[in-house]
């Protein structure tokens, strides 16, 4: 698979998707709380700008972490198996066969079927038999995962900065509300649709979540001012 198409793959996109929910989510509370306590219009907007910057930058950090970690992970393995291949290829191409026989392949035709892999691909062989690893993450990945998180999490700050930008007042909490549940059904109606499941659940779920969240934060404002 191209690297270009792995950028559309459901499982990248719902994950992409989410820190959009995230960043509609962390911007619209401080916006609600601000506003709920009381601060001006140009504060909110000044501040909501800094923490929608702060929120992708550990975003994109926090992403960049884990995938980091998982490519360590697989560059472990890479480099275990290389070295029982190197050692006993008999007994990895054995161990092999047995993970075929569990497969319910006769003893015969998992033997042949793992010569034949080993003969071909050894390592990679064992890495998909034995971890599942059909694809390594290359050094790029980390980075570009970061990236495209960061950039999610700014999507979707961009409503709420939005809203408190040329919609500033006496409506700004009710602007901000209707933007952020507004904004919330459609990345919840794309998420459905990419995971395959019922379409006003995952509504559902992302309202009571964000609203939640909205709701708290609005409080501790109007408790504050």
């Amino acid at each position: 698979m191209s690297s270009w198409l792995r950028w559309i793959d459901p499982a990248r996109v719902r994950t992409h998707v989410a820190d959009v929910n995230d960043g509609i989510i962390a911007v619209a509370a401080m916006s609600e709380g601000l506003t709920g306590a009381g601060a001006a219009p140009a504060t909110v907007w000044s501040i909501i700008i800094l923490t929608a910057l702060a929120g992708a930058t550990s975003v994109a950090g926090v992403r960049f972490g884990e995938v980091s970690a998982d490519r360590e992970v697989e560059q472990s393995l890479v480099e275990q198996e290389k070295r029982l291949l190197a050692l006993s290829p008999e007994e990895e191409t054995a161990q092999l066969a047995a993970f075929y026989e569990a497969k319910r392949l006769n003893p015969a035709l998992a033997r042949q079927v793992a010569e034949e892999l080993s003969a071909r691909d050894a390592l990679s062989a064992q890495l998909e038999a034995e971890y599942g690893l059909r694809e390594l993450t290359d050094a790029s990945t980390p980075w570009r995962d970061g990236l495209f998180a960061g950039v999610a999490f700014l999507a979707g700050a961009s409503v709420p900065v939005a809203i408190a930008r040329f919609f500033p007042g006496p409506l700004l909490w009710e602007s901000t509300l209707l933007a952020a549940v507004t904004s919330l059904t459609i990345t919840s109606i794309v998420l459905a649709r990419l995971g395959q499941t019922q379409v006003w659940r995952t509504i559902l779920r992302s309202l009571l979540v964000g609203g939640a969240s909205l709701g708290l934060t609005a409080l501790v404002g109007s408790l504050v001012a």
